[in-house]
């Protein structure tokens, strides 16, 4: 069997502002090559040919996850087991909602929720179990947000077509939105306590084994995990999506279970927020619940940051997003540094929507951290590594006056 070369490309950087060609010695130039570990993204991927696939812009990304990452880097697949035991049976790994009509209970339903169990009482009378439906609109960048559908399509029978065993729910799983322009790429983590749940066909359930999920979930939504979701859509027109091989491919460093851990302590610090602000909205607090949404939006931002930072070898260890026991006055001073990051972060995403389509990012998270977000971020970030400092000192202070004289 005669072996195949193996195909790669040349990305050429000319040098900034006018060039003269007939210059004696000629004109140095920077070359890059960027090409695949073998060659099925050549054969597989649709956009193989489109040149924005093989564009220099990719080449910065792989190179920090391939030459300056401090950790092992591996493809996500790695950790997706091929099938798991779930409510009695056999479930592949990962997985979508139900494709096609949505069946809804019908219309005069009533809806009664006690301690995360959901109860419908249909039109004859009869009751049955709620199933949470997730759709697009249900999964922000901090968390599951029911309240997004209108309360006809919030919830649908237990056992009914858009409630397979196959996609159903469990605490932990990670959520990844498919496809669909300005949606494709968010993804949440599952918490504890939110009942049965199930997804539409656009969200891809994924069990993740020898790798924890908060890790995963914010590390997709960093630059390098956004650029990568953002190539394999380069050229892609009408529906967007990601399939299964493409999110299988998806390159994860993999730090030590430390940073995993502290990494995922942060995520549900900043998911309680996004949690609470449910709990506002379901009281029909909308106010409360907005100013609360750009807390927990300004404490994602600046976790990427230090995620990033982590990632690219900058950051050895993470900072706590909101420490433990302090002041409620420098707790309500630390929320409103993050409000205030949320809304900034908001504001830029407003300003930066391009309609150049070439331009146009497909996806439904930033493909990086807006400078004056970052700037901001790390100036949160020394003052919290300060007062690291000083809460330990208070701390002993206050176990020393307790002692016996």
């Amino acid at each position: 069997m005669q072996k195949r070369n193996r195909r790669q490309q040349l990305v050429v950087r000319f040098p900034e502002g006018e060039v003269n060609l007939d210059e004696e010695g000629g004109v140095w130039v920077s070359v890059n090559l960027l090409a695949p570990k073998d060659d099925s993204e050549y054969e597989e991927h649709p956009m193989r040919w489109n040149a924005e696939f093989w564009s220099h812009r990719w080449s910065d990304i792989y190179e920090t996850l391939m030459e300056r990452c401090p950790f092992e880097v591996q493809k996500l697949g790695e950790f997706i087991p091929e099938k798991v035991s779930r409510f009695g049976q056999e479930v592949p790994g990962i997985t979508y909602g139900q494709v096609g009509e949505r069946v809804y209970p019908p219309k005069g339903t009533k809806v009664k929720i006690s301690d995360g169990q959901v109860t419908l009482k249909l039109p004859d009378g009869t009751k049955a179990a709620g199933v949470a439906y997730l759709q697009v609109r249900n999964l922000r960048r901090t968390g599951i947000d029911i309240y997004a559908s209108p309360p006809e399509k919030r919830y649908i029978v237990e056992g009914s077509r858009n409630d397979p065993i196959r996609s159903r729910l469990m605490p932990g799983d990670l959520l990844l939105i498919r496809s669909g322009v300005g949606s494709l790429g968010r993804c949440v983590v599952v918490p504890e306590g939110l009942g049965l749940m199930n997804v539409s066909q656009h969200i891809s359930r994924i069990v993740l084994e020898g790798i924890k999920s908060e890790w995963v979930a914010v590390f997709l939504q960093s630059c390098y995990g956004a650029g990568q979701m953002s190539r394999w859509l380069s050229g892609a027109t009408g529906q967007v999506e990601i399939d299964f091989k493409e999110i299988r491919r998806l390159l994860i460093p993999v730090p030590d279970q430390k940073i995993q851990e502290a990494i995922a302590h942060q995520y549900w610090r900043m998911a309680d927020y996004h949690y609470e602000a449910m709990k506002a909205r379901e009281r029909g607090d909308e106010v409360r619940a907005e100013r609360i949404l750009k807390i927990a939006l300004g404490m994602l931002e600046v976790l990427l940051v230090q995620v990033e930072r982590i990632v690219d070898g900058e950051a050895k260890e993470v900072i706590p997003l909101m420490p433990e026991n302090i002041p409620s006055k420098l707790k309500q001073f630390l929320e409103d540094e993050y409000r205030k990051i949320g809304e900034l972060h908001e504001e830029l995403e407003r300003e930066s929507v391009s309609f150049d389509f070439d331009r146009q990012n497909l996806l439904g998270i930033p493909l990086e951290r807006h400078e004056e977000v970052v700037k901001e971020a790390e100036r949160l970030l020394r003052l919290l590594d300060s007062l690291r400092g000083d809460l330990v000192e208070a701390g002993k202070a206050r176990a020393k006056s307790h002692q016996p004289s």
